[in-house]
């Protein structure tokens, strides 16, 4: 298992996305780039109702609809921590981890941004389900 800390308030269909993302990427890349598991997410927003990046006069943020998750960095089973701020452009193993496990967030998030989707989010990946269009199919990566 996974956790999260602290822990995340969510709606319902981000649990399985995230779950799917755990399953599916991020625990078999830290195994191929660490040889070892992830277990723990950093986890530094979920549910909170604001605007989109705290600017006032903007759109709600997919965070007040519980919709969003902002993941900052993993820890691993011997308890080393890589963090998006430091290994973004760290070590060579940090740097394919991260990008692995933000293209593969790609596929099952709609919005995904990271540190190089602006400034806002150099130090997390922001993981949402908004729907971008009317049928649901855009997807938003950054």
């Amino acid at each position: 298992a996974v956790t999260l800390e602290p822990a995340a308030t969510l709606r319902c269909p981000m649990v399985p996305a995230l779950d799917r993302w755990l399953r599916e990427t991020v625990r078999p890349a830290a195994r191929r780039h660490f040889g070892q598991e992830v277990v723990s997410l950093k986890v530094i927003a979920s549910y909170g109702c604001r605007p989109r990046n705290n600017k006032r006069g903007a759109r709600l943020s997919e965070h007040g609809y519980a919709n969003a998750l902002d993941v900052a960095g993993f820890t691993l089973a011997s308890g080393r921590k890589i963090t998006v701020l430091d290994g973004w452009g760290g070590g060579r193993a940090e740097r394919a981890f991260l990008r692995e496990v933000h293209k593969g967030a790609c596929r099952v998030f709609t919005t995904v941004i990271g540190p190089n989707g602006d400034r806002y989010h150099r130090n997390h990946f922001h993981l949402d389900l908004a729907r971008h269009n009317r049928r649901g199919t855009y997807r938003y990566c950054r």
